[in-house]
């Protein structure tokens, strides 16, 4: 499967929209264009049926390289099952994630 990316602004907030499973081949698509982004980004996962620990790991770094760059890295609108390997993994105590993208967006 093809993996989608689109990205806008909304509010000082960079929100990239992700649909298709992310994975080892699709990966390099949504790094890419988190490589456009600057400042405080939202990833909104709900179109992301899968992800695996490619994913995971890019999700990870992007959340360590903008808190270190003093901006902010939050994820929003995941699938159970996505949610599931940030939970075995236990980084939703590390990492900011919300249930929709308003919220991502409008929390401080």
């Amino acid at each position: 499967m093809e993996l989608q990316v689109r990205s806008e602004v909304r509010g000082g907030w960079t929100v990239v929209s992700v649909s298709g499973e992310l994975d080892a081949d699709t990966v390099p698509v949504l790094s890419d264009r988190l490589e456009e982004s600057t400042g405080n980004v939202v990833v909104d996962l709900s179109e992301v049926p899968f992800m695996d620990t490619t994913g995971l790991s890019l999700m990870l770094d992007w959340h360590r390289r903008l808190d270190g760059a003093g901006g902010e890295f939050r994820m929003a609108s995941m699938q159970a099952s996505v949610h599931k390997l940030f939970r075995l993994t236990e980084l939703t105590e590390v990492m900011h994630i919300h249930e929709t993208v308003e919220s991502a967006t409008t929390t401080t």
